[in-house]
């Protein structure tokens, strides 16, 4: 019963575990398909169920962009997926509509996206359109193409500044042609066109850059005579004998202010200054004019010697050409004072120059023929003064209405008769009068040609051309009221930085003499301010010593009465007079003679010259040299004077200059004298004058370059300018100590 009882059991277990453990594990099919009819497989389902549902959006976010700005591909980074067509990114659009990038804002941005079915889904996000920040560069380039290079007038318009802030830096490559603030200077009559690059730097912040801008400058065109008048001459020199006239013809141009004449006419109007009658005028051609004369003298051999001098003015070419320098010599006339009486040239030595071709035309003078009744070799009558009239001291002056004939240091020195002469030759019905334009680009341009060609330390400074001084100043020249006209003329005269050179009186265009003004201290360059404080260094050593400058004696003994010093504080006609009047009253005791040049600025060479002849009884060398043409001259003079017999020694110091520098110079070299004190001033040129087409008077250094020469005559002599001034032999700390000279004449002495 038991057996039976757990086979049932058994049984009964075995029927439990197959009922619940099946044969086969439902599919699970994807949403469209469908189990088959044993269960075993999934099949596309026939029944159709509709997708409701709509793609899903990622990856939106928001954006801000500056002003003004192109949007980026906004898409970028936005995926859409559905859950029946699964990846339908490319279904992705955006609606832009709305957003106003040159606004600055905020706007909405609808990202949409579809699936098969039709379904959308959409994602807004938002822009923000904010001010765009330039960068240094683009606030350079938009202030770049505001800029408009209009000419007005003389002046290319040069912006400075830009509105975003940037810095504009005009650089010329011709400031002769156009200065680095734009203004036009034109190229000379008859020359081709000038192209000139304008280089523009431009600064913003960080950001730098250059740009080139190209110009083309016309030149100025040949003028034509449009009227002529007849004016009259007076002369009121003492120098010369020159007789007044009248019915002197003066030409204008191109109906402006500039007066032109014949060569010939000036050359005799000025008879008396300069032997006229000794010139020949030549044509050859219908443009070209050739002057010449002779000059014989007895050379120092007893032989006869001829010298021809030439000049040849080209019409056409405005040129003006000489054999050399000497031309403008030869023809003077004499003086009335004797500058070198006693004074006996017995031998020269001679550097020939060489020829010169003044431009004219390089200088925008335009020189012309005319005919009226006869051909009239014309030239504006400032050019004609320059050329004929420079190298004599004597000087035509023209002030609109009336020509005068002065001499040159009458008119410009001081002093009542020469303020008198200076208020007879400036009284004009120009007086009230602005100066016009092309007297004053004639101005400049003359100012140009003679410190180019007459005057004496161009080499010494090195300048190739005195354009670049003057085109800094050609346009508050040129577009200037009468006072900055005259004002720019004397800063012209002072920017030289040379003692010899001055700007002695405004012209006629100025109506109030009154107000001329000395020049002071901050007018000057350095070296004419470090002479002004060794002068005034000197006067305080002088009034120490005599409690005023008035007190200063001509002469004192000191030494127990062996030396004499002699004060020579300038050098005129009677110097050399007064100077023997002192030795002769000298007392038997004194054997040396000290000559204290040391509050000395110069003078007449001519006085120097006679001195020496008290000095000694050999001849003097007295050397000069022509930068212009590279001629040189040693003149071997012997004095009809009787020299003294004294141990003879110079002062110099900072403030001795000019004619007082020559002496210390040839004392030196000639071991005449032993020089003590401080280095000389220097000063080499002899002092002429400059009459410009405005009627202002200036005082320059000359080509007259006084000298020392160095060498022998088997090797040759090379000639070296005073200009710097000359070392003394003995070095003194109180140029008016009677201790410090008396044991330098000691040390001299036992040497």
């Amino acid at each position: 019963m038991k057996k039976i009882l757990n086979l049932a059991l058994i049984f009964t277990l075995v029927l439990f575990i197959s009922a619940c453990n099946p044969t086969t594990t439902p599919l699970d099919c994807e949403k469209g398909y469908e189990l088959n009819k044993d269960e075993t497989e999934c099949i596309q389902s026939n029944v159709t169920e509709e997708d409701t549902t709509a793609p899903v959006i990622t990856g939106v976010t928001d954006a801000s962009f500056e002003e003004k700005t192109t949007l980026p591909d906004l898409l970028a980074g936005i995926t859409a997926t559905d859950d029946v067509d699964g990846n339908v990114t490319d279904s992705l659009t955006i609606d832009l509509s709305a957003v106003d990038m040159n606004s600055i804002g905020e706007y909405t941005v609808i990202v949409t996206a579809s699936d098969s079915s039709g379904n959308e889904a959409t994602e807004a996000f938002t822009i923000t359109v904010t001010e765009h920040v330039l960068s240094d560069q683009e606030k350079a380039e938009l202030d770049m193409a505001e800029i408009d290079l209009t000419i007005d007038g003389n002046k290319i318009n040069f912006p400075r500044f830009g509105a975003n802030g940037t810095m504009f830096y005009w650089t010329s490559s011709n400031q002769n042609i156009v200065t680095n603030n734009g203004f036009i200077i034109p190229p000379p009559v008859g020359s081709d066109t000038v192209e000139v690059s304008l280089d523009l730097r431009v600064q913003n912040g960080t950001y730098n850059d250059v740009i080139t801008y190209p110009f083309v400058i016309e030149p100025n065109e040949e003028v034509t005579v449009t009227s002529q008048k007849e004016v009259t001459f007076t002369g009121t020199s003492e120098e010369y004998v020159v007789t007044d006239k009248t019915g002197i013809d003066l030409y204008y141009v191109d109906n402006g202010n500039l007066p032109y004449i014949d060569i010939e006419t000036f050359i005799t109007m000025i008879d008396g200054a300069i032997e006229s009658n000794e010139l020949a005028y030549t044509p050859v051609g219908e443009d070209i004019l050739e002057i010449t004369y002779d000059v014989e003298w007895e050379d120092f051999d007893g032989t006869m010697v001829t010298e021809t001098s030439t000049a040849v003015i080209n019409f056409t070419e405005n040129t003006f050409t000489v054999n050399n320098f000497s031309f403008f010599e030869n023809y003077i006339a004499s003086t009335s004072s004797d500058y070198g009486e006693g004074l006996n040239y017995v031998n020269a030595d001679y550097v020939d120059g060489e020829e010169v071709t003044i431009p004219l035309g390089d200088y925008n003078f335009d020189i012309l023929t005319y005919d009226d009744e006869g051909t009239q070799y014309l030239m504006p009558l400032h050019i004609t003064n320059l050329l004929f009239a420079g190298n004599i001291y004597y000087d035509v002056y023209y002030n609109s209405d009336e020509l005068y004939g002065i001499d040159t240091f009458g008119v410009s020195g001081g002093g009542e008769e020469a303020t008198a002469i200076q208020e007879q030759v400036r009284t004009s019905s120009a007086n009230a009068e602005d100066a016009p334009e092309d007297i004053k680009w004639a101005t400049y341009h003359f100012l140009a040609l003679a410190l180019d060609y007459f005057y004496g330390l161009k080499e010494d400074r090195k300048v190739e051309t005195y354009y670049n001084l003057l085109s800094v100043r050609a346009e508050d020249l040129i577009d200037s009221t009468e006072n900055e006209f005259y004002n720019k003329i004397y800063d012209i005269a002072y920017d030289l930085d040379d003692l010899h050179t001055s700007f002695a009186f405004k012209g006629y265009y100025y109506d109030d003499p009154a107000s001329d003004t000395s020049p002071s201290l901050s007018d000057f360059g350095p070296r004419t301010t470090g002479f002004y404080e060794g002068l005034w260094a000197v006067q305080d050593l002088l009034e120490d010593k005599y409690g005023s400058l008035d007190n200063k004696p001509d002469h004192r003994i000191i030494d127990d009465g062996k030396t004499a010093v002699i004060y020579l504080d300038g050098f005129s006609i009677d110097t050399p007079n007064e100077f023997k009047a002192i030795l002769d009253g000298l007392s038997q005791t004194v054997e040396n003679v000290v000559i204290d040049l040391s509050y000395n600025t110069g003078g007449n060479l001519g006085a120097v010259l006679r001195i020496f002849g008290y000095m000694t009884e050999t001849a003097v060398q007295y050397h000069s040299q022509n930068p212009a043409d590279g001629s040189a001259v040693t003149y071997y003079i012997e004095s009809d004077y009787v020299a003294y017999n004294y141990n003879w020694y110079i002062i110099s110091s900072s403030v001795t200059f000019s004619a007082a520098n020559l002496m210390t110079s040839m004392a030196k070299e000639l071991d005449i004298a032993t020089v003590m004190g401080q280095d000389s001033s220097g000063g080499a040129s002899s002092i002429g004058v400059i009459v410009t087409p405005d009627g202002s008077v200036l005082l320059i250094s000359t080509n007259n370059v006084l000298s020392t020469r160095v060498g022998n005559e088997e090797t040759g002599y090379e000639y070296l300018s005073i200009e710097d001034g000359i070392e003394v032999d003995y070095t003194m700390s109180d140029v008016t100590s009677d201790s410090e000279i008396i044991n330098i004449i000691n040390e001299d002495q036992t040497e």
